[in-house]
């Protein structure tokens, strides 16, 4: 039996799970590759961090390796920094303390305490941030245990499961990485009707195979990039 999602949550708390769930993942998944690139600038290849640019068409420009992390760490006009991501993911969160609880929305603020905290400090070591990415992985923990409503959940995943796939198609991961995602992201949606585009879900689902996927070729991305991230009716 299936359930139209605004039967059961209103539209706009309905957008903002989804969002919520994107900007956490974003900031999960961002802490991840920020740790990557640092590595590589510390092993010496002193340009590395330009092809992270590249890949999340980003509009703000540093013109080196420290401005980058401190950029990409806490500019918040920088819709891609950290700071910008969970700032964005808490706003969602606040709003949605009802539906969330509070020990979920905890682990956000949580997130942002320490963020700023970091930025206060012009702490430039993307490793002395391993904490959020713990409160991140433990806010998913409280959500699965203290959200009892399938719906609520689903929206959340849903979210989460968008972003991943739109990360890890700009920084070319391997093709099971990507189709694992994008299978679990159809099985999440199965109880909301209406969730999907369908016409822009049979051209990702045509675009995502194993014989098609090839990130390297530019224009192959940028057309699943669109859709994936026109996938969702929110």
């Amino acid at each position: 039996m299936t359930t139209t999602v605004c039967n059961a949550i209103s539209a706009t708390k309905a957008n903002r799970l989804y969002w919520l769930g994107r900007y956490a993942e974003r900031v999960y998944l961002s802490l991840h590759l920020l740790r990557k690139s640092y590595d590589t600038m510390i092993d010496g290849a002193g340009q590395g961090y330009l092809d992270y640019y590249k890949r999340l068409d980003a509009s703000s420009v540093y013109p080196d390796k420290l401005s980058f992390m401190l950029g990409y760490m806490y500019d918040e006009k920088n819709p891609n920094s950290l700071l910008s991501g969970i700032e964005r993911a808490n706003d969602n969160a606040i709003v949605l303390r009802e539906e969330i609880m509070s020990e979920t929305l905890s682990y956000i603020q949580l997130s942002l305490v320490r963020l700023k905290e970091a930025a206060a400090a012009g702490t430039t070591n993307i490793t002395d941030l391993q904490c959020i990415t713990d409160y991140l992985l433990a806010f998913w923990g409280s959500a699965e245990e203290r959200i009892y409503d399938d719906t609520i959940r689903a929206l959340m995943r849903i979210g989460r499961l968008v972003e991943n796939i739109d990360m890890h198609l700009r920084f070319d991961y391997p093709f099971y990485r990507v189709k694992e995602s994008f299978e679990s992201l159809k099985r999440c949606a199965e109880d909301l009707e209406g969730i999907f585009d369908t016409m822009i879900l049979a051209h990702v689902d045509e675009l995502l195979t194993e014989e098609e996927y090839c990130p390297e070729n530019l224009e192959y991305k940028f057309m699943l990039l669109k859709y994936v991230n026109h996938l969702v009716l929110l």
